[in-house]
């Protein structure tokens, strides 16, 4: 499960809250996704996750605008919790698998074009206080060999996110890459086609 460390292209960019976030494609233009930094976040560990959760529905909802703006700006699009708990978008009445991540004050979220693709998204803040050899022989299965642990974190995140399986073997279904967020963050995206 190596993950493609190939740029991807930027698409486009669009405004909100006064910060400009990169619309990015991925899978031949069948995924889009972006990232933002949530200023201001207030309160406890709990309180800042609830208010950076708020900030990833309203840019999946404004990605959704963008992708569909004729059809968005017509009102009949709605984003929602399905029963596995993944995010989606319905457009139409035709759900399209989207994912949600947050670490610390990023948020990254991404929607599939395609209805029956199944995607997931993954950040992970790369806190030096942790204790990275441990996790690592944990998250490998005791066969780090230098790899690295965060973007190996991301990598099973995200294929767990669209597969739904907690096995590393039965998540190589899923095809991943590597994507750029900020410094101090890895990211990770995976697709399931059906």
């Amino acid at each position: 499960m190596n993950p493609s460390t190939t740029k991807q292209p930027k698409l486009a960019r669009y405004m909100k809250k006064n910060a400009i976030i990169d619309v990015k494609t991925a899978f031949g233009g069948n995924v889009l996704w972006c990232w933002q930094r949530v200023d201001d976040l207030k309160g406890d560990r709990t309180e800042k996750r609830r208010q950076s959760s708020a900030q990833a529905w309203q840019m999946l909802g404004d990605l959704g605008h963008y992708i569909w703006p004729d059809i968005a700006g017509d009102g009949t699009y709605e984003t929602v919790r399905q029963s596995s708990g993944q995010p989606g978008l319905i457009i139409d009445g035709v759900t399209h698998c989207a994912s949600i991540s947050h670490s610390r004050d990023l948020v990254a979220v991404a929607i599939a074009k395609d209805p029956d693709a199944m995607i997931g998204i993954d950040i992970e803040y790369r806190d030096p206080s942790r204790d990275i050899d441990a996790l690592s022989r944990w998250l490998f299965d005791g066969d780090a060999d230098g790899r690295d642990f965060y973007q190996g974190w991301c990598d099973y995140e995200a294929a767990f996110k669209a597969t739904g399986e907690t096995d590393p073997v039965m998540q190589s279904r899923a095809t991943l890459i590597a994507i750029e967020t900020m410094d101090g963050f890895s990211g990770a995206l995976a697709r399931l086609a059906a």
